[in-house]
């Protein structure tokens, strides 16, 4: 026998019933229990409405776990004490079912109590489950740690672990890395970027809109440096770097003959089309074929040109395919023009500067290398090139070379093949070497055309949604919002795990949410439970502008919480049923969230679980569960390309909010949106997700002083998804869409 808690939502309601069931109360009232019955007949319908689809398919097919008769408690406070309402047989299959019950209800006490017993017969025919419908609004982050404004370290340590390969690390403004910091980066700024501490990641990449300066940092090996301008201090010697590029043609873009904006663009120019002397600086552009440039047009509107993903006319220079561009900002409601043509006019950046070093491909405008002994694979250089001494494979130069410290004849560097524009040149003086076979063996000068173009200036995508947690509402299982001045939580979507719907709203002054049913499973307390006494209620003492503190959470159900204030969580020492001590949530705050260093276990996203923790519990969240197959499984979602996914993206989220966070030592698995800005305590925090800080707060400069954040990114892409800004997925209502009474009777 299996007893079926009902839901508390259904038994607040049933004073207010309705149609037939309200007409038969006022036929057959005759005492009190004969009522209360009948009011136990309404009661069990609502139940029976609330079944899922899948459920009751189960307890059809005998494969459930429903014996019969089957007992229905929680209706003790309207007379019906539990064991006294059964479902003594139940019949049907494609989703019609016949439903026998008797409800026997007590009045009175002692010597007066009274008894009256019901028998009823229910059609039950389910409806939808609760799948969300197609599309849903869903965005992936530009990159793992996204910063929407500065980011200063200065101590403690920051770290991307990301297998896959694309950006680590995003900022939309200036990284400053100095002192004790423990930082490894990979990824991209749309400002400068300067090094005095930390380390850049092997392998990996930096690339800056701005100028990198690096200066007493540990030598990475095979990492790629790409700016407008580099320099990198006497400090940084002896590293190995696969290529540092920096440097591009400042161009008028024209459609036809039509000037129509502005770009900063790499590639080569048109040997027929050049003007000036040398260093080549004026004349049409060939693109290069790969990169992303911003084009600004006259009408002030910016657009993203993939190069990629364009044809280039090799001859003119003309590309066509333009109209694939991203609108980036401005008015504008038409495409980019599809062909257009490129005129350089000056050179934007392309310095740099550094001492010893080993490269594979060293490329700029204007290379300048002041120390003794590098070796440079391959060195192109637009303008003039100044050294030292070195070992270079292969040169190309668009003007001179020059050995800045050697005397006629001596101390140069070697070079095994190269070609300049210009003149080979010594000293301080820049006197022309008037035998250049005495003096470097490979190269050859005055050669036409031996310009090398420069590589571009790297874009760094920053680009995030503003967050508007009350988008996310909607979605939420586990609303707690201040309400005719008491705190109150709403619950939506959310089943017991005999599959009884336990949505309402409780006063969390008054009302006791510790159980649901007063007699169910444990749902919600706080304090170290304090052996379930009164201080064991959670958020009672809330106010109107406190934040939302849970200190000692000992008992939490999973899913989707939405707090409307801010919140603070000091302490955790769950006590599941299941052995689980981590708390298997998505927590959306409208104000700032902290996470204290009190004892605690781990902040798991809902989708970074499992299906069976999340949806086999207690209590799980039906918008996010699947329970139609033999086993239950995330929910279902297609993109609007059509790609369909497991687990909703708002259940890929652990914590977000409109403001900013401290996290203090947690080890979080899921995606964190912070709209503000991020404050470390003296412990790491470890995320297996994303982060991405200032989505609300453009500009604002996050400091890492202690501790720090190391983000893991996941290898199931479908875990990569964020909610979108239109995110409020809608759900198909699941449970029966109908439940009527056949016929009814007094036993």
């Amino acid at each position: 026998m299996v007893g079926l808690a009902v839901s508390v939502t259904v038994a607040a309601s049933i004073y207010s019933l309705r149609g037939n069931q309200q007409r038969q109360i006022t036929t057959h009232s005759v005492t009190s229990a004969q009522a209360a019955a009948w009011r136990g007949v309404e009661v069990v319908r609502r139940y029976l409405l609330a079944v899922d689809p899948a459920t009751m398919a189960g307890w059809a097919s005998g494969s459930g776990g429903l014996a019969m008769p089957a007992t229905i408690s929680g209706m003790a406070s309207i007379g019906i004490p539990d064991g006294n309402a059964q479902i003594t047989a139940l019949s049907g299959a494609s989703g019609n079912y016949q439903i026998a019950a008797t409800i026997t209800a007590l009045a009175g006490s002692g010597s007066t109590t009274t008894s009256a017993t019901v028998e009823v017969l229910y059609d039950v025919t389910p409806g939808g489950s609760s799948t969300p419908s197609s599309p849903v609004c869903a965005t992936i982050p530009a990159a793992p740690m996204v910063f929407n404004g500065d980011l200063n370290i200065t101590g403690g340590s920051l770290g991307v672990t990301n297998p896959a390969g694309f950006e680590n690390i995003a900022v939309a403004g200036s990284i400053n890395l100095t002192g004790a910091s423990q930082a490894t980066i990979s990824g991209c700024a749309k400002g400068d970027v300067t090094l005095s501490g930390g380390g850049i990641l092997s392998g990996g990449h930096l690339h800056s809109q701005g100028t990198i300066r690096i200066n007493q940092m540990g030598n990475p090996t095979d990492t790629t440096l790409w700016a407008r301008n580099v320099t990198i201090g006497s400090g940084v010697s002896g590293g190995r770097y696969a290529a540092i590029r920096a440097g591009a043609f400042t161009a008028n873009v024209y459609e036809g003959g039509t000037l129509v904006g502005t770009t900063e663009v790499g590639g080569t120019l048109l040997p027929t089309t050049v003007i000036g002397g040398l260093p080549w600086s004026v004349g049409t552009v060939i693109p290069a074929s790969s990169g992303r440039i911003v084009i600004t047009l006259t009408s002030g509107d910016t657009w993203l040109l993939d190069l990629s993903r364009v044809t280039i006319d090799a001859g003119s220079g003309v590309i066509s395919g333009a109209s694939s561009a991203q609108h980036l900002s401005g008015s504008s409601t038409t495409p980019l023009p599809d062909q257009l043509g490129f005129r350089s006019t000056s050179i934007a950046g392309g310095t740099i500067n550094l001492a010893t070093l080993t490269i594979d491909q060293l490329w700029g405008h204007y290379l300048s290398i002041s120390g003794w002994g590098g070796r440079y694979t391959t060195m192109l250089a637009n303008g003039d090139v100044d050294i030292v001494t070195g070992t270079i494979g292969t040169l190309v130069g668009g003007r001179d070379i020059t050995a800045t410290q050697a005397g006629l004849y001596w101390s140069f560097p070697t070079v095994s093949t190269g070609n300049v524009a210009g003149d080979l040149k010594y000293g301080g003086a820049r006197q022309t070497v008037p035998d250049t076979g005495m003096a470097m063996q490979g190269l050859r000068t005055r050669q036409t055309g031996t310009s090398p173009g420069l590589p571009g200036i790297p874009f760094c995508d920053t680009r995030v949604d503003a967050i508007d947690v009350s988008t996310y509402r909607d979605g939420a299982n586990y609303i707690f919002e201040w309400l005719e001045g008491a705190p109150h939580l709403t619950i939506r979507n959310v089943r017991n795990r005999a599959g009884q719907s336990m949505d309402g709203t409780y006063n969390l002054a008054t009302q006791d949410v510790r159980r649901l049913p007063a007699n169910g499973a444990q749902f919600l307390t706080c304090n170290w439970n304090q052996a379930e006494n009164g201080a064991a209620h959670c958020f009672r003492d809330k106010t109107a502008t406190s934040a939302w503190t849970i200190t000692g959470l000992t008992h939490l159900p999973r899913g989707v919480f939405w707090f409307d204030n801010a919140l603070k969580i000091d302490g955790t020492q769950l006590r599941d049923a299941d052995g689980n001590r981590d708390l298997l949530t998505t927590l959306i705050a409208k104000d700032y969230v902290t996470l204290t260093q009190s004892g605690h276990d781990k902040l798991i996203a809902p989708n970074f679980s499992t299906p069976a923790l999340i949806c086999d519990g207690d209590y799980y969240p039906g918008n996010l569960c699947d329970k139609t197959g033999a086993a239950s499984q995330f929910t279902e979602w297609t993109d609007a390309a059509g790609v369909s996914h497991r687990g909703l993206p708002i259940g890929n989220v652990a914590l977000v909010t409109e403001s900013g966070a401290q996290l203090s030592g947690w080890q979080i698995h899921g995606n964190v949106i912070l709209g503000s800005t991020l404050a470390t305590a003296a412990q790491t925090t470890v995320i297996h997700g994303s982060l991405t800080v200032g989505t609300n707060n453009p500009g604002s400069a996050t400091t890492v002083q202690q501790g720090g954040a190391e983000v893991i990114v996941p290898q199931d892409r479908d875990n990569h998804y964020n909610p979108g800004i239109c995110e409020a997925p809608a759900v198909t209502p699941g449970g029966p869409a109908a439940a009527t009474v056949r016929w009814s009777r007094y036993r």
